[in-house]
């Protein structure tokens, strides 16, 4: 394994973690944070740069990552039943855990109309990047060189839960499950465009069900220090 791979999988185990929690602790005592487009547009810079690097390790490694093939009916069955099983999920979350959830929409969801169109660019670059670098580059890595590839699977989705812990405790175990069902869904399908579609719609649909349930969070709803 290249010294550049190495480093690719210390972003993603080590960097990319630790950057979430430092973003939660920023949450939780409701420090001063930027304008949310310019956090939207850094977020999709960021990702952009992870895509990126995770290409060249597919290239250098000769992963090659399958981006697009055959939709068959049985794929997309199980694809909508993962994300009718997120839907399931976050609608008990925000039932239940409406204080937990409204911490992380002041930083992450839009809350101007202006700032939609970024969000959902962002929620499509998230879509992508994160599919190709976990479900695609990250887990065939570690397969290639070494660890059996259910191992490998459950390696990156622990990476991958791990960078949410910015969305709460509870998103770790949730993403990891959902981190699993991505990574079958790439498995049966062949490649990662129906992790992609489900992903992305998965995220914006998350917005809608929020807002229906616990309504607009602004910045008037923080606690006072």
């Amino acid at each position: 394994m290249s010294l550049f791979s190495f480093f690719f999988i210390g972003l993603q185990f080590i960097v990319l973690p630790l950057l979430s929690f430092q973003t939660r602790v920023i949450i939780e005592n409701h420090e001063v944070i930027p304008p949310k487009r310019l956090l939207y547009l850094q977020s999709i810079i960021m990702l952009s740069i992870i895509g990126g690097l995770a290409a060249l390790v597919d290239w250098r490694e000769a992963l090659a990552v399958r981006i697009i093939g055959p939709i068959e009916l049985r794929f997309i069955l199980f694809g909508a039943a993962l994300y009718a099983f997120g839907v399931l999920i976050n609608f008990l979350h925000f039932k239940f855990f409406q204080n937990d959830s409204k911490a992380e929409d002041e930083i992450i969801l839009p809350e101007k109309q202006n700032d939609y169109f970024l969000w959902v660019l962002l929620c499509l670059v998230a879509a992508l990047s994160e599919e190709f670098v976990y479900r695609g580059v990250l887990t065939h890595l570690l397969a290639k060189h070494g660890m059996l590839f259910i191992l490998a699977a459950m390696m990156s989705a622990v990476s991958f839960s791990f960078s949410h812990y910015t969305q709460g405790w509870l998103a770790i175990p949730i993403t990891f499950l959902f981190a699993l069902g991505f990574q079958y869904l790439y498995h049966l399908s062949g490649s990662i465009l129906l992790p992609i579609i489900v992903h992305f719609f998965y995220n914006i649909t998350i917005e809608l069900l929020r807002r229906s349930l616990i309504g607009p969070v602004t910045s008037s709803d923080r606690s006072p220090d």
